[in-house]
């Protein structure tokens, strides 16, 4: 799971950031039956080019790892070793999905053996689209919006 890294000053302001990405990620990775931290992980990209410290791991970082990791063959199987990349910090696929991911990050994997794959962002999925109308509906029902 990845989501766009910040400045790690955002910790002693106490931005829930890392804390809604992880919680996000834990949701996603029960919903689908992975075992925590040895099916999945955390991964930050996109830092700034800022001698500043970053939020990480880097997810090329964490590919390296993986990489150099040992990992038993599965029984009676050759199974190939790989990633799948959610990137449920982002919902639209641009710059930082489509290069840092489906570019460097796919050939930094595929050059160390590694197998990789991304899910697709939600991007402007129907019901999506619904949802968040829905809820833009509801808030200015609620008085929560206001025109101006």
């Amino acid at each position: 799971f990845t989501a766009h890294s910040l400045p790690a000053r955002v910790l002693e302001l106490g931005d829930p950031y890392p804390d809604q990405l992880r919680a996000t990620a834990t949701a996603v990775a029960a919903e689908l039956g992975l075992a925590a931290w040895s099916q999945w992980s955390i991964a930050w990209q996109s830092a700034g080019r800022t001698p500043e410290p970053w939020l990480g791991p880097d997810v090329l970082q964490v590919i390296d790892e993986l990489a150099g990791s040992e990992h038993p063959a599965p029984p009676g199987g050759d199974a190939r070793l790989g990633l799948v990349v959610c990137a449920c910090g982002f919902v639209a696929d641009h710059l930082e999905v489509l290069y840092d991911l489906d570019l460097e990050a796919a050939q930094r994997a595929r050059s160390r053996g590694l197998e990789f794959a991304r899910t697709a962002c939600v991007n402007d999925d129907p019901a999506v689209m619904a949802a968040l109308a829905s809820r833009v509906v509801d808030a200015s029902c609620d008085g929560a919006v206001t025109a101006r």
